[in-house]
């Protein structure tokens, strides 16, 4: 037992001279490793200094992955309410059924109906979009010099009106068909009662003080409750509205003296927000804010509710064709938000956001439409799958 004890001390000595020589053998060799890969690179190592870390190139660098960053969630800011709201109308025009539609089409110069012939309906739809078009230049114009000229309790006295009656009046329209679609009791009082406090703390969310969670809430919901009364408009004077406003759009930012141009730039030489933006009559533009605020509301790009409002009209009146064609006018017009906050970040200037959206939406309906849907159903009945 004693000599067994002895043999097992020898055993461990010997294998600590050998690990430490092991270890000795590897430190040369990495030593001359060393040696070698200095002497066959001949420039020497660079020490980092503090001067180096604050010089212009290297502050610079750091700028441009801080702006990357804040480019990227920009983005994400602005698509995910578009595509919220999107698909929010979507689900109430495939879901909820309006019996208001020939009231709508009446309230129109041009009454649309099937036993007309298409050139009739092109030509009616092309009217119904320039009265419609014109209607709201003449506000738009009248917006711009309220607010030249500091009329700012004219311009929030009709905001609050204008609001209140989109949140209660359509706003409750909308909640009613809903209700009864759902085929749910309530009795006048609690529906009074809901339609009042959903107005008012909308109002006090929007024009005062709320949580920015509920400030969006609210202002998606307004695109929602516009977007689904727009979606009961005629089928041919839809697209070309749709077609029209983009048009106009295109020519009250980009124009010299167009009416959202004079806006924008009358607010940045003031250095103040512009107090319309829920407005869809009167904002439909991207604003570049060059300005350092810490607050989220008042940095990056904004965009105006009435984008979301046409955006969201061009989906729901896709969902009552078809939803391929949802599908496809949905990647469109998120395809084309997403080309024109790319512009947006090159020219750093304000921007139309509905030409490029609302150009890809069309096409890609009436593609959808014509070629796309017939060879799906023809695949489908031939149990032809891909």
């Amino acid at each position: 037992r004693v000599r067994g004890v002895f043999i097992f001390l020898t055993m461990s000595k010997e294998n600590e001279e050998v690990k430490s020589l092991l270890e000795e053998r590897a430190e040369q060799d990495l030593l001359q490793g060393v040696d070698t890969s200095l002497a066959h690179n001949s420039e020497p190592l660079v020490e980092l200094s503090p001067t180096d870390l604050t010089s212009p190139k290297t502050r610079r660098a750091f700028q441009e992955n801080e702006l990357l960053e804040d480019q990227a969630e920009t983005v994400t800011q602005i698509l995910t309410p578009v595509a919220i709201t999107m698909v929010v109308v979507v689900f109430i025009v495939r879901t909820i059924s309006f019996p208001g539609q020939d009231t709508v089409s009446s309230a129109m110069v041009y009454h649309e109906s099937a036993s007309d012939s298409m050139w009739a309906r092109f030509l009616g739809s092309i009217l119904n979009a320039l009265i419609f078009v014109a209607m709201i230049i003449i506000v738009t114009i009248v917006f711009v010099l309220l607010y030249k000229y500091r009329c700012l309790k004219v311009i929030y006295g009709w905001l609050l009106l204008s609001t209140g009656i989109m949140l209660g009046f359509f706003g409750g329209y909308l909640f009613y068909q809903t209700w009864y679609t759902l085929n749910y009791p309530m009795d006048i009082i609690t529906f009074a009662f809901l339609v009042w406090n959903f107005s008012i703390v909308g109002l006090i969310s929007i024009f005062w003080q709320a949580s920015l969670r509920v400030n969006q809430f609210y202002l998606i919901s307004i695109s929602v409750i516009l977007a689904v009364v727009f979606t009961q408009l005629p089928e041919w004077t839809t697209w070309a509205l749709l077609a029209a406003i983009a048009i106009y759009d295109l020519f009250a930012v980009l124009c010299p003296r167009g009416p959202l141009k004079v806006l924008v730039e009358t607010a940045q030489e003031r250095d103040e927000p512009i107090p319309a933006l829920i407005y869809s009559a009167s904002v439909f533009f991207l604003m570049a804010d060059d300005e350092d605020d810490d607050s989220k509301r008042k940095r990056g790009v904004k965009l105006g509710l009435g984008d979301f409002v046409f955006y969201s009209v061009l989906v729901g009146r896709a969902a009552l064709f078809e939803m391929l064609t949802v599908f496809t006018c949905f990647v469109a017009v998120i395809t084309g938000l997403f080309m024109t906050i790319l512009l947006l970040a090159l020219f750093q200037k304000a921007l139309p956001a509905l030409p490029i959206s609302i150009a890809l939406g069309i096409v890609f309906y009436f593609l959808t439409k014509i070629f796309l849907l017939p060879l799906v159903m023809t695949l489908g009945l031939i149990a032809a799958f891909v």
